[in-house]
Order: C-alpha cells, then sequence, then structure tokens
C-alpha cells in the first residue's frame, strides 16, 4: 500500500510500514539522497532530512505520526510553550532583549522562527553544560565514590 496523499489527505499508515520503519536502520551520520529515474543521487537538505529521520523514527516507534506547519506568528502563550517555559519567564526574557518580539495592539507576538532560534540555542547550551557536568564528574570521580 502506498503511503502517499495530498496535503489535504490523511495517510494511513499500515502495519507493514510500520513494521519496515523499525527494520531499517539508520547508522549515525547517515544522509538521505532522492535517486532519479536516471540512476542521479540528489541530496535533501539537511533541514528535510532532519524531518523524514524523525518521521520514520516516530513511525517506528507507536506507529503514530502528525505533521503540521507552525503559523509564521506566534502568541506568547504558543511560543511559551514550545520554549518549554512560563509565559511570565518569556515576557521577561522579552523585556531583557533575549528574544526579540513585536506587538499588535496590546499583544505580544514572537516570529516562529526566532522562537525556534532560542529554542535550539537554549538546547545547545544544556548539552554543553551536560558535557561538562560529565566532564567534573569524570575528573572527580574518586571524590565521590562510596
Amino acid at each position: 500500500m502506498p503511503a502517499t496523499a495530498l496535503a489535504t489527505e490523511r495517510i494511513t499508515i499500515s502495519d507493514h510500514i510500520i513494521e519496515e520503519a523499525r527494520d531499517t536502520p539508520v547508522p549515525t551520520g547517515s544522509t538521505l539522497v532522492l535517486r532519479s529515474a536516471e540512476g542521479t543521487d540528489i541530496e535533501l537538505p539537511a533541514d528535510l532530512q532532519e524531518v523524514l529521520l524523525h518521521t520514520l523514527a516516530s513511525i517506528a516507534g507507536d506507529g503514530q505520526l502528525t505533521i503540521g506547519r507552525m503559523p509564521e506568528e506566534l502568541t506568547s502563550t504558543v511560543a511559551a510553550d514550545l520554549l518549554g517555559v512560563s509565559r511570565p519567564t518569556l515576557m521577561k526574557w522579552a523585556r531583557a532583549g533575549e528574544i526579540e518580539s513585536f506587538t499588535v495592539g496590546s499583544h505580544t507576538r514572537f516570529t516562529r522562527d526566532e522562537v525556534l532560534r532560542v529554542r535550539a540555542l537554549k538546547a545547545r547550551k544544556r548539552a554543553a553544560a551536560h558535557e561538562s557536568l560529565r566532564e567534573f564528574d569524570a575528573e572527580h570521580a574518586e571524590m565521590f565514590e562510596d
């Protein structure tokens, strides 16, 4: 059963497709390419590869997937949810210039790209802090032994 559909249609994922997704190895550092009918390989852009690999992982995981498009302009509530912070924290960041915002009437709004940029920045900072902690633990392991 082909898993193709127009943008307005629903794609049904069969048990067979879920099994194929589970059986498909995705080695670290892999890239996705399209092979034309003539045999020419076309490498997909990195962001598109990431979406497709996450899609494959989601199908392999629980067989369910929802794909949607985030609007260009986000409310403070939606932006805070995406960033995993409270709305007051987001507004504090906006006042401090940590995230760009604009007003529509009396309401603060954020662009999708700015929210995603800040989310990626925060994720990189968390990963770096985690790595620093691991290095500290490794350097001082004798202090933490029982």
